[in-house]
């Protein structure tokens, strides 16, 4: 088939595709490189794309190809559950570039799909699956997580926060979870997300939140996986003992997380907390002291110390917004530090952490195999195929 051949398609697949990327007409067709008028007259029926102006639409909507091709536009294939606090989760529209980094991450998995039936030597063999009853005690539920991500056994260096999130990541992608994070989605709109359907569920972190944040986020994320209950979070929690049902399912998460990451045992022992009665008023320095012997934020500590008795929930909520005050303040001194250094992380670097280093690999094993041709393996990785080798590089750092 000619590059220049035209594609039947369904008109009124492309604009959805393009309405659920949070595209609209002018940035669809600067993106794909074509003309407003080129765009409309797909929509309208009155031109086909070629086979090369679908791929690149496919990329920037970023949706597989094959959903282009349908012959109707999928009904639910965006429904994602939003576990958010109410004033984001009720009528609040996505940015279009949530909306672009959660297509992605379905495209990704659906490239998954594929290469289990072409390539399945390509995929690593996966753990246990993770499961958790609803009504299983928060201190087994997290236990059982930790177990299934064998912890004690690697035992991650939680002083190191950067390095732990790397191990952490390495270890739910042995489990078969699809671990990827996004790029420029603000923090204040969504931590994480998760899609708990088997086999390949997918993690999502932000990757414009400090390594601690994500590493709690992981282990929130993979408690809705285990829970089967994926969906769209912020980590939330509510004043007062009631609330909708989405937002005790993101305390409990946040519950199980935090058992996970730091069980009771180990944590009681630490020389901070045993030191003190469960009546101390503890202050943000003691809670980030706390916090950098066992990986996770400080706002995760003090989740943890309510969970087990030894602080209140008054406490919490009058640290939370120091806390929060000093996350903002830290986020704006690094983006000016970074805009004013020059170097950092090649694209390479962030290319392959942002598609996963798991997904990654098992997409190169798959080309290298002959499973997938050349075409393919730059469509899934996202660029062009004389880049290869560098992200091939970036991987194996």
């Amino acid at each position: 088939m000619s590059r220049s051949d035209r594609i039947p398609v369904v008109p009124a697949v492309l604009k959805w595709a393009r309405e659920s990327a949070g595209l609209d007409l002018p940035r669809a067709a600067k993106l794909s490189g074509v003309s407003q008028s080129t765009v409309e007259s797909w929509e309208t029926g009155n031109l086909q794309p070629t086979i090369k102006q679908l791929r690149t639409a496919a990329q920037k909507y970023h949706r597989p190809l094959a959903v282009l091709l349908l012959t109707v536009a999928p009904a639910d294939f965006d429904a994602m559950h939003d576990f958010r606090r109410l004033d984001l989760a009720a009528g609040h529209e996505w940015s279009p570039r949530l909306h672009a980094e959660y297509k992605r991450a379905l495209s990704q998995r659906e490239v998954l799909l594929e290469l289990a039936e072409v390539s399945p030597a390509s995929l690593p063999t996966p753990g246990q699956q993770p499961a958790i009853a609803s009504t299983a005690p928060i201190e087994d539920a997290g236990a059982m997580l930790r177990r299934a991500l064998r912890l004690d056994e690697t035992k991650p260096d939680w002083s190191q926060p950067l390095d732990a999130l790397k191990a952490c990541i390495r270890a739910v992608e042995a489990l078969g979870v699809l671990v990827v994070q996004t790029q420029r989605v603000d923090v204040s709109e969504m931590k994480g997300f998760s899609v708990a359907e088997w086999p390949f569920p997918v993690i999502a972190l932000n990757g414009g939140d400090w390594p601690r944040s994500r590493l709690f986020t992981l282990f929130h994320e993979l408690a809705h996986i285990a829970l089967n209950a994926g969906g769209l979070c912020d980590l939330h929690e509510v004043k007062g003992s009631a609330g909708r049902s989405e937002d005790v399912e993101e305390r409990r998460c946040n519950q199980v997380a935090a058992s996970a990451l730091m069980p009771s045992g180990v944590f009681i022992a630490d020389p901070l907390v045993s030191r003190v009665g469960n009546r101390h008023i503890w202050t943000v320095a003691e809670l980030r002291d706390v916090s950098s012997r066992h990986g996770a934020s400080a706002e995760a500590v003090l989740l943890r110390l309510v969970g087990l008795g030894l602080a209140t929930w008054d406490l919490y909520w009058e640290r939370k917004a120091e806390l929060d005050k000093g996350y903002a303040e830290a986020r704006d001194w690094e983006r000016e530090r970074r805009r004013q250094k020059k170097g950092g992380p090649s694209y390479y670097v962030v290319h392959a952490r942002d598609l996963g280093h798991g997904y990654v690999t098992s997409v190169l094993d798959a080309f290298y195999s002959r499973a997938i041709s050349s075409l393919d393996v730059a469509d899934y990785l996202d660029l062009r195929f004389d880049q290869l080798a560098k992200l091939e590089t970036a991987v194996l750092r």
